[in-house]
């Protein structure tokens, strides 16, 4: 294989993207997950100061995120903990979305205003 071969065979692996591209990929994605939950964290212990109550949509959807990130990279890297931890977050943010269906519904009245 010439040099050409090679950074030809190297491109197609990478979609086009080189080390640098991929690698500001990984960090934007690290620093957005780091800054959500931030977020996230925030708002829960607004509204459980000010409101007396939790938003249960906001820890379904950031778990729903985070845990589908970890299952993604299981998928990459075959890393049992990464399976576990991803589907432990995606049952909590299944669960999570329920409670807040069912808040929103009526049926339950706990954690609500």
């Amino acid at each position: 294989m010439n040099k050409d071969e090679i950074l030809e065979r190297s491109r197609r692996e990478n979609r086009g993207m080189d080390e640098r591209e991929r690698d500001a990929l990984v960090r934007a994605g690290r620093a957005a997950g780091g800054v959500g939950g931030a977020i996230c964290s925030v708002v829960l212990i607004l509204e459980a100061i000010f409101a007396e109550r939790i938003s249960f949509a906001v820890c379904a959807v950031y778990l729903s995120i985070t845990g589908t990130s970890l299952l993604v990279k299981f998928l990459r890297l075959r890393r049992v903990h990464e399976l576990i931890f991803g589907l432990l977050e995606l049952a909590l943010a299944a669960t999570f979305l329920v409670i807040y269906i069912l808040q929103l519904t009526g049926v339950v009245t706990w954690m609500t205003n």
